[in-house]
């Protein structure tokens, strides 16, 4: 055992994952919880128990506040070790490791006590083999948290929904995301993790290595393993981090043997029989409480215990026997019966031991203190000690062989029937019965799939046979869904390959045909090809009424995508209107908030922004709803109300969002969504004067959209640093950003077109930058016309500001005025001033002249009011000057809370909004304002009139 000073220094927070940007919550340095820790209840979730799906919320242990085993409780306090661990504090990490029956949990369990009383928080999670997938793992801990700190359930619950969506991509996010709310909760927290020997997925292990290098310093982490566990230790020892116990410091010494055998279970023991018990035992504690239970009735215990020879297998084989064999026969087949599942409640005991009062048993061997341990304060759920359980197994197979199977397929019957379905699935597969385990899962994946929760059907998966799928339609198709969806293309064609053989022509099979159709086409549309989608979804559409609702619903989705890069804006939102009531009948909101985004693309197309609007709040409330604040659909749709915000010149709003929306990365969803949370993020930035974030943004897009060849998001990612390079006079490298422009041809249709005009608009830009004004100008009014044949009015709007720009570079003010002053009433119209702002000087240019003209009956621009192009025009050269008038109406509030001096978490309350949350528009507050904190902030807002 190592007891060592801690010298843990205070670590900040915003880890990145090779190749992955991870941004975090809180932006500072957490330092020492200070303050009195106000919670000091210990819990625990639960110990070796399989997820519950597909009811309720994601997979979680049973758990409940911790309470000591029967036999933790009958085993001595091991006043020598705890003396030494409290000697040395609550280290970033404990691991006490040792062979099974050592006695490592009851010391975990007696020292987190103590630490408990001293003020802490415990959050136990008893692994278990299916903790090998970081899904699993991630779900267990991340309840196990939520039961220590219920005060942090809503962030919890943010979390949950993370590792539904690609988990490797999420692991590390999401550790660090709980790290930081673990840290700002200010409590503190030990993490206990017992029997981590459990584990050997090297996921799951670097997810610990994680939590150990960036562990908060109110966290600690304490483990329990059968073997000295693969983790840094050595760094932690240096660092004084580390205490390590193990199995010579956890055996009984002679005087524990005594106190434990004569004080404590009352034995009348002659001191050399003590000390040969000791010898014989060697001190290990499972030995000696087997010795306890055989020595109790005996009626001559120095025989027994001069039985112990080589001619059993251990000595802990040998006095299992001697227990066993001293029970009543019913008692004992119970103990053999239930010995299969890793936990037990009253009903399922009874069902498989064919019995009507299996609580009533659980209840006896537990008052005869048979290794049995309650999981619950309710005492509803038992598990047998490992050791013990081991025993059980290997006994049921020597007396009984193949009745094993018989019990596993008990088990798998009784868990389906209470829809605790991975349980059913790893039972039945301990039956060998391999049929009824791929028939579970493929009654539950479509479930599974409506609600978002692909991750967990494919975990489910992976535990079934390679081939066990192959022949089952319906799970192929689900299968194909999920991977389409977390865009796994090779896997979802993959599955789709598989499935399309097993679908013959004939009526019997036309509707999973057009299903099939559908998923090919939600593959296309997220490789961002149109060219067939159509004519895919076109019998699902067709045959809406006799189709599954998911499936008309997602075919419709599809279809206004192919309207909207057709430029058929309209149909597009007529589709999705037709499309609600099957929305509505889905049962989850995956398809229903993708069909409002589409809605409202459409509508920001033409410029309706109220229409806009109301579509994607309306998918942000359903997706934050139903599938959770950081769920992918929330994701994706607060991205698209990001860009809503942006073309109004909300800046510092569309910056939250589209940041809160690539926090996890920004490769998912179609490309529009991409888009959004790349490009008009990375001009969000650029505006603030955050250019290295800026750049750092796009180079991440680029090898987004390289590795997924998305050629359109490549074309829009060389376009904004082509704007960017120029604003910074870094002619040579926009030229160069411009021959590597790949055009459309690739693609079919609209997106093609729309790749060209990205590309032509740039390369005009850079014409423009080098003089070559009149190619400049040629090529944006070819593009100007075919927006406007297309009725592409944001995009007439965009490009007609573009091309005034350049007019106005090439000495054509009549020319300048006359482009702008054609579409500035509608860009007014439409609210959304951030069209014009985006054309930097040259456009305050021409609006000082059309300022100093409007209302002119003669000028281009008559119908404009003066009051509206001096106002439009104040607030561009203002903003240039004064960052302050850039603040939110909601920063201004946060701004006045400030000046009275209100704190973070009062200021959190106030708004309903999270203590993150109130960091992250502090920050932006203060990057407006030239300000590094409070005081400055409220003495800028005070100068420029924003306090009163």
């Amino acid at each position: 055992m190592l007891i060592e000073a801690d010298h843990r220094p205070n670590y900040p927070f915003g880890w990145v994952k090779s190749g992955v940007r991870v941004r975090t919550w809180l932006s500072s340095q957490i330092g020492s919880p200070g303050g009195p820790v106000r919670r000091t209840s210990m819990t625990t979730a639960g110990a070796a128990m399989s997820p519950t799906i597909p009811t309720g919320p994601l997979p979680r242990r049973n758990a409940a506040r911790f309470r000591a085993p029967e036999y933790v409780r009958n085993v001595i306090n091991r006043r020598r070790l705890l003396d030494e661990l409290e000697a040395a504090g609550a280290r970033q990490l404990t691991v006490i490791h040792a062979p099974a029956g050592y006695g490592k949990t009851t010391l975990a369990v007696q020292w987190l006590d103590a630490l408990r009383t001293g003020g802490a928080s415990v959050a136990w999670l008893g692994l278990h083999r299916d903790d090998n997938d970081p899904h699993w793992f991630l779900s267990h801990l991340l309840e196990a948290v939520r039961r220590a700190l219920p005060e942090m359930t809503d962030g919890i619950d943010d979390l949950v929904e993370l590792i539904e969506q690609n988990a490797e991509d999420m692991q590390s996010f999401t550790l660090s995301a709980l790290l930081e709310l673990v840290a700002a909760s200010g409590e503190a927290l030990v993490l206990a993790l017992d029997d981590w020997h459990l584990v050997d997925d090297e996921a799951v292990r670097r997810a610990l290595v994680q939590v150990l290098d960036f562990a908060p310093p109110n966290l600690s982490v304490v483990l329990t393993s059968r073997r000295r566990p693969k983790l840094p230790l050595s760094r932690l020892r240096v660092r004084g981090a580390l205490t390590e116990i193990d199995a010579d410091v956890l055996r009984f010494d002679l005087a524990e043997c005594r106190e434990f055998l004569v004080e404590l279970n009352g034995l009348c023991l002659e001191g050399a029989d003590v000390e040969r018990l000791s010898i014989g035992t060697d001190g290990w504690v499972a030995a000696l409480q087997l010795a306890s239970l055989s020595l109790r009735d005996s009626a001559d215990p120095a025989g027994l215990i001069s039985g112990f020879s080589g001619r059993h297998h251990s000595v802990g084989e040998y006095l299992a026997e001697n227990v066993l064999d001293a029970l009543p026969t019913d008692l004992l087949d119970f103990l053999l019966a239930t010995s299969v599942c890793d936990r037990l409640c009253g009903d399922l005991a009874g069902a498989l031991g064919e019995r009507d009062d299996g609580q009533t048993m659980l209840e006896e061997l537990e008052t005869r203190d048979l290794f049995l341990r309650p999981l619950d304060t309710e005492r509803e759920w038992f598990r047998y000690h490992h050791l013990f359980a081991d025993y059980l197994r290997r006994r049921l197979d020597r007396d009984h062989p193949g009745r094993a199977a018989v019990l596993h397929g008990r088990a798998s019957r009784w868990f389906a029937g209470n829809d605790l379905v991975s349980e059913a699935v790893a039972h039945a597969l301990a039956a060998g019965d391999v049929w009824t385990a791929t028939d579970l899962v493929e009654r539950n994946a479509m479930y599974l799939v409506e609600h978002s929760r692909m991750v967990s059907l494919l975990g489910l998966i992976g535990r079934l046979p390679p081939t066990a799928a192959d022949d089952r339609p319906g799970l192929l198709m689900a299968v194909a869904w999920a991977n389409c969806l977390l865009q796994r293309t090779e896997a979802a064609q993959s599955s789709l390959n598989l499935l399309r053989p097993l679908l013959p022509d004939g009526v019997e099979h036309e509707e999973m045909r057009s299903e099939a159709d559908v998923v090919q086409a939600c593959i296309d549309i997220y490789g961002d090809r149109t060219d067939r989608a159509e004519e895919l979804v076109a019998v699902s559409l067709d045959r809406h009424r006799s189709y599954r609702p998911w499936v008309v619903a997602v075919a419709a989705n599809i279809q206004s995508f192919c309207d909207i890069h057709a430029a058929r804006f309209a149909p597009a939102r007529d589709r999705q209107r037709w499309a609600r009531p099957f929305h509505d009948r889905t049962t989850g909101p995956f398809a229903g908030v993708y069909g409002r985004c589409f809605s409202g693309v459409a509508a920001l197309s033409t410029l309706d922004l109220a229409g806009a609007e109301e579509q994607l709040r309306g998918a942000v409330v359903l997706a934050r709803g139903s599938a959770g604040r950081r769920s992918h659909a929330a994701q994706l749709a607060g991205a698209l109300l990001g860009e809503l915000h942006y073309v109004r010149g909300e800046l510092g709003e569309a910056e939250r969002l589209l940041s809160e929306s690539s926090e996890l990365g920004a490769e998912s969803g179609v490309v529009d969504f991409m888009i959004a949370s790349f490009v008009l993020l990375a001009r969000a930035k650029a505006h603030r004067g955050a250019a290295d974030e800026a750049a750092e943004l796009l180079t991440e897009g680029t090898q987004v959209a390289d590795r997924l060849g998305l050629t359109r998001l490549r074309v829009a990612i060389g376009a904004e640093r082509i704007r960017q390079f120029l604003a910074r006079g870094r002619i040579r490298d926009a030229r160069r950003i411009a021959r590597e422009l790949p055009d459309g041809s690739s693609r079919h249709g609209g997106i093609g077109s729309r790749i060209d005009q990205l590309r032509t608009s740039a390369l005009a830009a850079v014409h423009s930058a080098e003089g070559d004004h009149d190619r400049a100008v040629a090529l944006m009014e070819n593009l100007v016309e075919e927006a406007t044949a297309r009725g592409q009015n944001r995009d007439v709007a965009e490009l007609s500001v573009q091309l005034a720009g350049i007019q106005e570079r090439a000495a054509r003010p009549m020319a300048a005025d006359r482009t702008l002053g054609g579409v500035l009433g509608s860009i007014l119209d439409a609210g959304v001033p951030q069209i014009v702002h985006d054309g930097g000087s040259d456009i305050r240019a021409i609006l000082r002249r059309l300022a100093s003209r409007s209302g002119d009956s003669t000028g281009h621009d008559a119908l404009l009011p003066v009051e509206r192009v001096t106002g439009l025009l104040d607030v561009a050269e203002r903003s240039m000057d004064d960052p302050s008038l850039d603040l939110t109406g909601r920063e201004v509030e946060i701004l006045g809370m400030l000046d009275v001096g209100s704190s973070n978490q009062h200021i959190a309350d106030s708004l309903h909004v999270t203590v993150n949350t109130v960091k992250w528009y502090l920050k932006n507050i203060y990057a407006k304002l030239g300000a590094t904190n409070r005081t400055q902030a409220v003495s800028v807002g005070r100068r420029t009139g924003l306090l009163d």
